[in-house]
């Protein structure tokens, strides 16, 4: 789940999707077909069923099993302490009761974004009046000579052919120290292995939260054992790997954990505007009518609203745009977009972040994140724009709906631990409204 944003389409390729046709006159349709059967996918039908959509909907899904998180992929599913019914999305009975025509292990080989026609690698095919790609991505390879022996984590599969390999003793490298490399390696370490994390970054993932909340991550790592060492993979041979800096590392197992790559083949082949995602409005309309796109796929562009414009690859972000996306093809307006969220655990802790770092802002500490729990706020021109927080989410809550009021701050107020958020948000409402 990297929470950085993707760079900007180029400006032709915004030009062209900004002049794509005004949306149909809303008419419901009879048969909606969602190609993905990841959370985005189920909390789509969800919205659609409970929006009053009364017409068929069917899912078609390339793995063969029913839809699931994949947060516990990397923590709880991967120590062994989760099994898969505990990360289903919803209980198989749920679809049934739902009326969804669930299609799994088959792949979509093609699409027709102007008649809805969908090929599939069986041979089959159905036409729908809607259709909803949440087709997500895969996980990134390592290219170095021998990388392709690097085992990854994206699927349930993945998972579970990691979770045989994490014995202890095992000298496993972890190429990456984001979200998803850091969390595999705190696990492992719970699981007994000897950790090395590998990352061409000085401080991993401060361009992400920041200076003083990157740092109380990276040195999680060392009061674990764990040591992070800068560079890339050269070479992975058996038993061995060879970094960019000529240093070689002992390992018996290779991780990569260096993000996804979106799953645009379809719709590129299809003919819709694509630059490093699928290019939609903030109702997911892509540039062909009817055909929408969700979750990790969703690039939203032609927007002003300051947490648009970019791609998330977030729990939050496929529940949020599946439910814009809903509103879009049952005819009903858009909610007010809200700040965006994600949340990483590691080593018994828990961080939170909403909105975004800015490096111009003036960074706010309340309490003292680098001791262990605190928080940093973002301010600029006397607004929130970020906050990242370490085992304090009640402060992330408060933050989130500063960002979202766009209500004015004092950063004394922010920094002193005596202030009351909640009646800090409180006055705010109060001194807006006259009060």
């Amino acid at each position: 789940m990297s929470p950085e944003p993707a760079p900007e389409p180029s400006d032709r390729q915004l030009s062209e999707f900004r002049q794509r046709p005004e949306p149909r006159q809303h008419r419901e349709p009879r048969h909606v077909a969602v190609i993905g059967a990841g959370l985005a996918a189920v909390s789509l039908c969800a919205a659609l069923r409970a929006g009053g959509y009364t017409g068929a909907l069917t899912v078609l899904g390339d793995e063969p099993c029913q839809p699931y998180d994949r947060p516990p992929l990397s923590k709880q599913f991967l120590a062994g302490e989760r099994g898969a019914a505990e990360i289903a999305v919803q209980p198989a009975e749920w679809y049934a009761d739902q009326g969804i025509d669930m299609r799994l292990g088959i792949a979509v080989a093609a699409l027709d974004a102007d008649t809805g026609r969908v090929e599939l690698a069986d041979g089959s095919a159905l036409a729908a009046d809607v259709l909803v790609l949440a087709t997500g991505g895969r996980a990134r390879r390592l290219t170095a000579p021998g990388g392709q022996a690097a085992l990854v984590l994206r699927t349930r599969a993945d998972a579970e052919a990691l979770r045989e390999r994490l014995v202890p003793g095992t000298r496993v490298l972890i190429a990456g120290a984001g979200l998803i490399g850091a969390e595999v390696a705190a696990t492992a370490t719970h699981r007994g292995c000897r950790v090395t994390l590998v990352d061409p970054n000085p401080l991993p993932m401060e361009q992400v939260l920041g200076p003083q909340a990157a740092r109380a991550l990276h040195a999680q790592h060392a009061a674990h054992g764990v040591p992070v060492v800068r560079g890339g993979v050269f070479a992975v041979e058996p038993g061995e790997v060879t970094l960019s800096t000529g240093a070689s590392v002992p390992a018996d197992l290779v991780m990569a954990g260096i993000g996804i790559v979106p799953n645009v083949e379809l719709a590129q082949d299809a003919g819709l505007d694509v630059d490093n995602g699928v290019l939609v409005d903030a109702g997911m309309r892509t540039s062909a009518p009817d055909v929408y796109a969700i979750g990790d796929i969703a690039r939203i562009t032609g927007s002003a609203h300051r947490f648009e414009q970019h791609r998330s690859e977030h729990w939050d972000n496929a529940r949020r745009t599946a439910d814009a996306a809903a509103r879009s093809i049952l005819g009903l307006p858009q909610e007010a977009r809200r700040a965006p969220w994600f949340w990483t655990d590691r080593y018994g802790t828990h961080l939170e972040m909403t909105g975004f770092y800015d490096p111009a802002a003036e960074a706010v500490p309340r309490g003292d994140i680098e001791a262990g729990a605190g928080t940093v706020f973002y301010i600029r021109d006397g607004r929130c724009v970020g906050a990242v927080s370490l085992d304090r989410p009640l402060d992330i809550r408060a933050a989130q709906r500063m960002i979202d009021r766009d209500v004015p701050v004092r950063v004394e107020q922010l920094a002193d631990e005596g202030t009351d958020l909640r009646k800090l948000l409180a006055n705010k409402r109060s001194d807006a409204s006259g009060g």
